[in-house]
């Protein structure tokens, strides 16, 4: 009896020492159950840190991790890889049953539905004309429908005009052999091994490397605490493309009348950037934003 009981109670020691400990994850409400002892390690955080940018009084956003891209065919749309990506001339291929990549749109509404989203090559503005339907408003790379939105031509002033040391934290670059534009977080900090120059070229016709560039080891310290990128990716006239690598235009959610006929779009080259405004069948990047809740 003494030597059975002194069994059970090693029995019990073991089964509580060799308890499986879990581990639960939460997202969008669902909870995932984890065994501690089949987790081969566990990682906090993104390989790109995520920067906060104002867009207006009490009005911040996160940047998207790279271009918005389509492929017609799938009807499927993604963000690029890198934040250096852009498709430059094979947006050339443009055609609803393209089964490639395209990331130069007309502008989005919902008045013709062979242009809605600006995926035509229609040079006729009055084919875009409607109310503007976000880019947004499609699920993209995994993420709901309205995740993301387009900046209001406002908010894009804003971010690089009005917001607190906004003189300092936009600049012209070239990063990795790809020219664009920097854009750095409100709470931004250089660290101490990068030299950061902001602003632009004196004059048109010089070269953004010789303005700042970064190595791909250099942009990486940088992304990783919150750096964006937007790419110098041209533009599109029906499937005549221009202007790779030269300049960068970005479409906003506003309308210039015309009932969106005519629509403003961000821009920069080599020596200056600004808020313009054109017809809605010239394809421009799109670069979208998600709102960030602050108490």
């Amino acid at each position: 009896m003494k030597r059975f009981t002194t069994l059970a109670i090693l029995i019990a020691l073991v089964t509580i020492t060799f308890a499986q400990t879990h581990m639960y994850v939460w997202k969008n409400g669902a909870k995932t159950n984890h065994v501690i002892s089949e987790v081969d390690s566990i990682t906090f955080g993104d390989e790109k840190g995520i920067g906060v940018f104002s867009v207006g009084e009490n009005k911040k956003v996160a940047f998207s991790t790279g271009n918005l891209q389509h492929n017609p065919k799938r009807n499927e749309w993604r963000f690029a890889e890198s934040q250096l990506d852009y498709i430059g001339d094979a947006n050339s291929n443009i055609s609803h049953n393209y089964d490639g990549w395209i990331d130069l749109f007309g502008w989005s509404t919902d008045g013709n539905p062979e242009t809605q989203f600006g995926v035509s090559t229609s040079i006729n503005d009055r084919d875009y004309a409607g109310t503007f339907v976000d880019w947004g408003t499609n699920k993209i790379s995994g993420d709901k429908p309205n995740t993301w939105r387009t900046l209001h031509s406002t908010e894009w002033e804003y971010l690089w005009r009005y917001r607190p040391n906004a003189n300092n934290l936009i600049g012209i670059a070239q990063v990795n052999g790809v020219n664009g534009l920097v854009i750095l977080p409100d709470n931004w900090i250089t660290p101490n091994d990068i030299i950061f120059t902001p602003g632009i070229h004196s004059e048109w016709g010089l070269d953004f490397s010789i303005y700042q560039s970064f190595t791909i080891i250099q942009w990486q310290e940088m992304e990783s605490i919150g750096a964006v990128f937007i790419p110098a990716a041209g533009g599109r006239n029906g499937d005549y493309i221009q202007s790779v690598q030269s300049w960068g235009t970005y479409y906003t959610a506003t309308g210039n009348g015309n009932n969106g006929e005519w629509a403003f779009y961000f821009y920069f080259n080599v020596a200056n950037w600004g808020i313009g405004t054109d017809g809605s069948d010239d394809g421009l990047s799109v670069r979208l934003v998600k709102d960030i809740v602050t108490e």
